[in-house]
């Protein structure tokens, strides 16, 4: 059976290339947007999951780190203190913000945190200075990559200039990145000084985040507090929720294309060999066989175009976020697992039309003329 299928396979290599090459390009495709999903779906939550705070406290009504529709009067700190469970209160400002290098516009999210604590600042500096003073700045290096500017750059915004000092990651959103700069400063630039968008909160060990956060929205009025898991959980929902539709039908048309081209590859190459399967079966081999024969064909045009299209989206993976921040690629191989068995099922409904043509065979007539 296994030598059959492999001599009809192979005696035309340039068709058995053409149908591992459909399969292969919807496996690439498939495991490309499962990969992206998964890389964004990690980048976009990883800031605001691993700042080293307890609770996010925000104005009533925000749900995400990137689009805060927050304000907050500088009071609310102390009344934050004064809550049973509150260790310690660092207020951040965070706002989509554009500068200007060289003539070109830097657009990115603006992060405003107090300098004399970690909570809210870079989560790794990767080059440079850690901690901006005045006048300075941290940026992520995604926003790097994108824009231009490096260490030793000055950033212009409204006559104020800051001179760049450090280079950190784990601020890339995909569709932004963040910067750094001490509080004070980035409230003067952006007219707000008496405003934070944030309050971080640290809970002490006798009690647990959850509780403190339900504490927070009974005593006061007007915020809403989540704990840094739930926040992160937000930010992914309000920023993916519009691109899930659209990766499932590419995910679906990824499909429908590969069985398409193998199917029709498969069932060109079984009508063709439509007299050596006649004779197999004038000489006593059953249906079955034979079905097993057109089976293991599209079976080994699948496997060997899975194989290659996941190779193909590891490559690509390693360069392609070098080249565009937000191409961010995260291979899980639960998800490589279940793009096999997509692979092996679009292997056989290839099979199905091939199948259903061998059963239509006369053996009597593949000895006529």
């Amino acid at each position: 059976m296994v030598s059959i299928a492999r001599k009809n396979l192979f005696a035309e290599k340039m068709r058995f290339a053409m149908s591992v090459s459909g399969v292969g390009f919807s496996v690439f495709l498939i495991t490309l947007l499962l990969s992206l999903f998964r890389g964004w779906n990690d980048r976009v939550g990883s800031f605001v999951e691993h700042v080293p705070v307890d609770i996010w406290v925000a104005r009533e009504g925000t749900t995400d780190f990137l689009r805060p529709i927050s304000v907050l009067p500088q009071e609310i700190a102390g009344e934050l203190r004064a809550l049973e469970g509150v260790d310690s209160v660092h207020p951040l400002v965070v706002i989509p913000t554009g500068f200007e290098w060289e003539g070109k516009a830097v657009e990115t999210h603006l992060v405003g945190y107090d300098t004399t604590g970690s909570a809210g600042g870079p989560l790794e500096i990767v080059e440079g200075k850690p901690v901006p003073s005045e006048g300075e700045m941290v940026i992520d290096k995604a926003l790097s990559k994108m824009y231009g500017p490096n260490i030793g750059d000055v950033l212009e915004h409204s006559g104020q200039s800051f001179e760049v000092v450090g280079l950190a990651s784990g601020g890339n959103f995909v569709a932004t990145q963040v910067s750094f700069m001490p509080i004070e400063s980035a409230r003067r630039l952006l007219g707000v000084e008496e405003l934070t968008t944030f309050y971080l909160v640290m809970v002490d060990d006798q009690h647990e985040p959850v509780v403190v956060a339900e504490r927070i929205e009974e005593n006061l009025t007007g915020v809403s507090a989540f704990t840094g898991e739930d926040f992160a959980d937000t930010t992914r929902d309000r920023t993916l929720r519009d691109v899930i539709p659209i990766l499932i039908i590419i995910l679906i048309l990824a499909f429908v294309v590969g069985a398409a081209v193998t199917g029709l590859m498969i069932y060109t190459a079984t009508v063709e060999k439509a007299r050596e399967f006649g004779i197999l079966r004038a000489v006593g081999f059953s249906n079955g066989y034979l079905y097993r024969v057109v089976i293991e064909q599209s079976l080994i045009t699948g496997l060997v175009g899975f194989t290659g299209g996941v190779i193909l989206n590891v490559v690509v993976g390693r360069f392609a976020e070098d080249l565009v921040p937000q191409f961010v690629i995260l291979v899980r191989w639960t998800d490589v697992a279940a793009v096999l068995g997509v692979t092996l099922a679009m292997s056989a409904l290839a099979a199905l039309l091939p199948v259903r043509r061998l059963a239509g065979i006369d053996p009597v007539t593949v000895f006529k003329a």
